[in-house]
């Protein structure tokens, strides 16, 4: 990964670069971990449209990373992410609706997002994730 190039091409204001390089800060993924670099990054590639950047910044509010905890605002991200389709954003509010992570716990939409996130199986394989969407739905298949 050059990441000479991803500054280069963030700074020009590209999307894919952005959310490439703010994942990396955020993570320290080959750079050493500067929140506020990827809530900057991650922000201006969320305003472009941006489902996975939309997605770690979702998870910056859960967390209160480098901006004040707001699972409201979270969930609004992870909502948007999880619509376009990001495997990762529907496991997350499978996760908050089914334990009431900061809002009241909401059955019907954590199997809703779990279902969402298990009907990916064959994109995304047999994953850990996948085994907690399965297995969450499994145990609650009685309160439909």
């Amino acid at each position: 990964m050059d990441i000479s190039d991803l500054l280069q091409k963030a700074a020009s204001g590209s999307a894919v670069a952005q959310t490439i390089l703010g994942t990396c800060y955020l993570d320290g993924i080959n750079v050493k971990v500067n929140h506020e670099e990827a809530f900057r990054l991650l922000s201006a590639a969320a305003d472009q449209g941006s489902p996975r950047a939309k997605m770690n910044l979702a998870r910056m509010y859960a967390e209160g990373l480098s901006t004040s905890k707001n699972i409201h605002q979270a969930i609004d991200l992870y909502e948007e992410a999880a619509g376009a389709g990001e495997f990762l954003a529907q496991v997350q509010l499978g996760r908050i609706y089914s334990r009431g992570a900061g809002i009241e716990a909401n059955i019907h939409e954590a199997r809703k997002w779990y279902s969402a996130a298990a009907a990916q199986e064959t994109s995304v394989g047999d994953c850990e994730e996948i085994r907690e969407a399965k297995g969450y739905l499994l145990d609650n298949a009685h309160l439909k």
